[in-house]
């Protein structure tokens, strides 16, 4: 599926991360980086519960997702943009309200000075 555009999504677009909106969390993986256009993975819609549930189902082995989908970090696409990022669609066969956060500098726009003003957007629900 082909990736969207910014326009895709309307400001007041809830979105999710899951395990949680830490600088920890939102740093580019090695994967992530090479992502074209680099960028972490969020969820669209919906409750942060509703968000763990679904990773948990489309990764019901998966130790991973296990452990982080208990925490999930909340924000808008209007709080996004306002710390200088931006968000896309970028739906996947598990994730039809798949979407990757991306920064318009790429990969050198996920400073960790960048990222603490991205982390403050977001809201972390526990218990999930």
């Amino acid at each position: 599926m082909p990736i969207g555009t910014p326009e895709d999504i309307a400001p007041e677009t809830v979105m999710h991360r899951i395990g949680g909106g830490y600088v920890t969390n939102l740093k580019l993986s090695p994967l992530d980086a090479q992502q074209t256009p680099p960028g972490i993975s969020m969820l669209l819609g919906g409750t942060p519960q509703a968000a763990a549930a679904q990773m948990r189902h489309a990764f019901p082995r998966s130790r991973k997702w296990r452990g982080t989908t208990h925490t999930v970090g909340t924000t808008t696409a209007a709080k996004i943009r306002e710390a200088g990022f931006e968000i896309v669609p970028d739906p996947t066969m598990r994730f039809p309200n798949h979407a990757r956060l991306i920064h318009p500098q790429g990969e050198m726009g996920f400073t960790d000075e960048a990222l603490v003003t991205l982390a403050a957007t977001f809201q972390n629900t526990m218990g999930c």
